[in-house]
């Protein structure tokens, strides 16, 4: 039983914890990007800009990973068609609103509106899938993280900003219409193959759209490039670790683990951005939202 649990440990519970964190630090380090490139918040053409280059390298990144697996890099014509859906919902509408949003927000506030791409998703695949409806857990995880949403906007119009709030959960739509999108698409095909040129694809377009609105970056600097690289790297590892699980470990028990994004997200925020993460409004909704993301998915651990 001892080395059953060792076992765990290391194939699962450290590597979903890795993943996790990872992708936790995604918001503070976006703001810290800007101020490292010299991106004002007025300047959301110049925000794009800095999210294609993050996401198209991060797709090649993915692709030369696949290739070195000895895995297939060049989509068949069937395939086409599941990458630019993923790509639009995925990497084109979930990240023009999320950049921009970003820019308008706090870093925990934007990682705890982030995690609630879960319920999001769940919603849909009630609405659009025939053997995916809401359950007693699902239901009572997704009020949960609704009313931590709320909690966030206790504060009036100070306290939650359509310009920045509102962009960030809208991001959050788009994801889990993303996450529906490409749950539909993925099986029976290479995922690794179809995040990476669908990251490619999204990131050229962020670069394009932010080039031809006059976006650029204010300023290069090591730290700067030093920065990039690491979110680069963060895209292609937490994928391509979080695919291994899935391929090891039940979906339900892979997915619980989502919980913790939002509260490493805060604890990165308080750590990168010095942000003031201990207020009763803050907690209650970092409680509310990753608690409800897990009872939801616990849902499909027990199933």
């Amino acid at each position: 039983m001892g080395e059953q649990k060792r076992s765990l440990l290391r194939q699962l519970y450290l590597p979903a914890v890795l993943c996790t964190a990872l992708w936790g630090s995604a918001a503070p380090c976006v703001k810290r990007g800007y101020e490292l490139f010299a991106v004002s918040a007025d300047a959301p053409f110049s925000q794009l800009v800095f999210a294609g280059w993050r996401f198209a390298l991060a797709g090649i990144l993915v692709l030369l990973v696949t290739r070195l697996k000895g895995h297939r890099i060049v989509p068949k014509r069937d395939e086409i068609k599941p990458i630019l859906a993923i790509s639009l919902f995925q990497s084109m509408l979930q990240y023009v609103c999320y950049y921009i949003g970003l820019s308008g927000t706090t870093g925990t506030k934007g990682s705890v509106l982030s995690g609630t791409q879960t319920f999001f998703a769940l919603l849909l695949a009630h609405c659009l899938l025939p053997n995916d409806k809401l359950n007693r857990r699902k239901t009572l995880g997704c009020i949960c993280g609704f009313t931590g949403v709320l909690a966030l906007g206790l504060g009036g119009l100070n306290g939650f900003n359509l310009t920045g709030d509102g962009l960030v959960l809208l991001s959050a739509v788009s994801a889990g219409a993303g996450a529906l999108v490409s749950r539909i698409y993925t099986p029976g095909r290479d995922p690794m193959l179809l995040t990476g040129w669908q990251l490619l694809i999204g990131g050229c377009f962020l670069l394009g759209v932010g080039t031809m609105g006059g976006g650029a970056l204010g300023r290069v600097t090591l730290g700067g490039v030093l920065l990039l690289c690491y979110m680069i790297v963060l895209s292609a590892a937490a994928f391509t670790i979080w695919t291994a699980l899935l391929g090891k470990f039940p979906v339900g028990k892979v997915s619980l683990f989502g919980f913790l994004i939002p509260v490493f997200g805060t604890l990165f925020s308080a750590l990168v951005l010095g942000e003031n993460i201990f207020t009763a409004r803050n907690l209650a909704a970092l409680v509310l939202v990753s608690g409800g993301i897990a009872v939801a998915n616990s849902a499909s651990t027990k199933k």
